[in-house]
């Protein structure tokens, strides 16, 4: 048994070796803003949590997550195109494509298996990815998974993507053998199969791609476009849809798990690419259903986030963030150009950003620091993430220990 597990302990102890060994600590959330870590009695404000408008134990998800368990029982009982599909799971996803702007919508198990399942089903060794470099690790695995031409371009660049672009096209249609004979065209390549890529909110560093001119390219060159707006949703857009609508991508991929507070991803796009997906999609069709409490927390949070209140909630929290991240770069940090609540502490060196890490939850303050390979080499950073529950005081103390720990660690 040692022996075949050679390869594991090498790299475990490799990774211990570099400072990127990671491994699952014990959290118990106590509100939106606090929460013990590992144990410890004491109380730490958590920095660190995707829940971004603190809805995660909001009384009505967790009436509707009941409610819908009382009916329903705890497990949808099969995949949904066996008999995992309820009524009001078709109504919820036309509640979704309603909100979104689209024609129709999926429901999914998570972000991960959406993406996963969706571009392995949309692309194939036919097709060209054209993916931003920063894009999440499930947007890189589907593409790869789908066996397509997978071209990454710079972060956030039109004109890397632009290029890339023409010269993938280039090499395609003008290949020569060694000896200078033109070759013939890949035949095996289908221009009319070229997927963009990208996340609209960058889950590491908080920026925004653009998408608008995203948009505008993909058109031209008559590519589909695939919009990873995880991030985004709940947080953006008028009644909080979120930043990809029908108007500016072919498919929009969001999940539920982050400014939602739920659990679960969607994919919102044309009722024939629905139909589509309910054939085609791996991770739809082989696996069973969200329970039925997962798809009642989703039905309040889509009814919250559109209300009066989350509306002022949204605006006042990406103020407070814009003035977070002006205040971080106050104490001479890098925070890059985040435009969101998601505001990366750049250090670089790994171990002192884990220093600053540990300092922090010294202070009762629990900011994890995000290494290699989750992001590039030379890029460790805190991943600060605010949300709508913190108060001012809390982040006065989040600044004081900031400061500190850049003169002590």
């Amino acid at each position: 048994m040692q022996n075949s597990e050679g390869h594991f302990i090498k790299y475990l102890d490799d990774a211990e070796t570099a400072g990127l060994k990671r491994g699952l600590r014990s959290i118990y959330p106590l509100s939106a803003r606090e929460c013990m870590v590992d144990g410890v009695d004491d109380a730490c404000l958590d920095f660190s949590s995707n829940n971004y408008l603190g809805i995660a134990d909001h009384p009505r998800l967790k009436e509707e997550s009941i409610k819908w368990t009382n009916l329903f029982g705890t497990g949808s009982r099969a995949s949904r195109l066996v008999s995992g599909t309820f009524a009001e799971y078709l109504d919820l996803e036309e509640r979704i494509a309603e909100w979104k702007g689209y024609e129709a919508a999926l429901i999914l198990g998570s972000g991960y298996m959406a993406n996963t399942g969706v571009l392995s089903a949309i692309a194939d060794r036919k097709s060209a990815i054209f993916a931003d470099k920063l894009n999440h690790a499930s947007l890189n695995a589907g593409s790869m998974l789908s066996g397509a031409k997978f071209i990454r371009y710079e972060h956030g660049s039109i004109d890397a993507l632009a290029k890339k672009m023409q010269i993938f096209n280039e090499n395609r249609l003008a290949k020569t053998s060694d000896n200078g004979y033109r070759l013939s065209p890949d035949s095996a390549f289908d221009a009319s199969k070229m997927v963009i890529v990208s996340d609209t909110v960058f889950s590491m560093d908080g920026d925004v791609a653009d998408i608008e001119t995203l948009a505008k390219f993909a058109k031209e060159k008559g590519a589909m476009l695939y919009l990873d707006d995880a991030h985004a949703t709940g947080l953006f857009g008028e009644r909080g849809e979120g930043l990809a609508h029908c108007g500016n991508a072919n498919i929009a991929m969001g999940t539920f798990s982050k400014a939602m507070g739920c659990y679960g991803a969607y994919v919102a796009c044309s009722k024939t690419v629905r139909d589509y997906l309910v054939n085609r999609c791996g991770s739809f069709v082989y696996t069973t259903a969200m329970a039925p409490g997962a798809y009642g927390a989703i039905s309040a949070a889509i009814e919250l986030v559109q209300t009066d209140e989350y509306c002022e909630i949204r605006k006042n929290l990406l103020d407070s963030s814009a003035k977070l991240a002006e205040e971080i770069r106050g104490l001479g940090f890098d925070t890059g150009n985040s435009a969101t609540p998601i505001i990366p502490v750049i250090i670089g060196d790994t171990e002192r950003c884990v220093r600053i890490s540990q300092y922090l939850l010294s202070r009762n303050i629990f900011a994890v620091a995000i290494r290699p390979p989750t992001v590039p080499t030379n890029s460790a950073r805190l991943r600060i993430s605010l949300n709508a529950a913190h108060r001012r005081e809390d982040i006065e103390l989040l600044l004081e220990a900031l400061e500190e720990a850049g003169r002590l660690c």
